[in-house]
């Protein structure tokens, strides 16, 4: 059964909080696996301390991984469930990586292991959508679209080193707009008349003649 929340729009913080519930619950196994592959201890891959959905002014636990929004870039009227219409929307999206080690040499190889880990979780569309348990949102990011960027280091206290890199990847998700009536007749207005939305249905070039029975 679906809840009041699926006949809303969702916007930017559903589509980061999204991405960063689903990292912070598959990352740990993910990580364990690439340090059996790469026969790595835990200091040399450690699983990421902190998952935000926002740049904090400081950071204070390594490594930290940020999940934002950055633009949203399509808006596709995708079909229709009932009378209202469901769109593909598509976010443009970053996930940050945060490393801090003893030398640059540190902080960079385990800024660039994390960062193969996290690609690989983004790119596991499977594991990806299984955090939707009804399966209405559809997620799916697009590979063609995913890039990384890598920072220089910053030298810390002492000889601490930290270091940086962010994928950036096109996210979209099912989301559909409800209509409702213009007025509702209320206790203080009881003559009041409702007028209602015209309903209407899907066009030819919407979908095809199976839908219109």
């Amino acid at each position: 059964m679906l809840t009041d929340s699926y006949y809303l729009m969702h916007g930017a913080q559903f589509a980061k909080q999204y991405v960063s519930n689903y990292l912070e619950a598959d990352i740990p196994s993910r990580c364990n696996r690439y340090r059996n592959g790469w026969n790595l201890s835990n200091t040399q891959l450690p699983n990421p301390e902190k998952f935000y959905t926002f740049e904090p002014l400081a950071l204070d636990a390594w490594p930290t991984i940020i999940t934002v929004v950055i633009s949203t870039s399509s808006f596709n009227r995708e079909s229709y469930d009932g009378f209202d219409p469901l769109y593909r929307v598509v976010y443009q999206m970053r996930t940050y990586v945060w490393c801090r080690g003893l030398g640059s040499e540190e902080a960079t190889i385990a800024r660039d292991r994390l960062t193969t880990v996290v690609r690989s979780a983004l790119l596991d569309y499977p594991c990806l959508q299984a955090t939707d348990s009804r399966q209405t949102f559809q997620a799916m990011i697009d590979e063609s679209s995913l890039r990384e960027e890598f920072s220089d280091t910053t030298l810390l206290k002492g000889d601490r080193v930290m270091a940086g890199s962010y994928l950036g990847y096109e996210l979209s998700i099912n989301e559909i707009v409800t209509r409702t009536d213009i007025f509702q007749p209320t206790q203080q207005n009881p003559a009041e008349i409702q007028l209602q939305v015209r309903q209407q249905g899907p066009t030819d070039t919407d979908l095809s003649a199976s839908n219109w029975a």
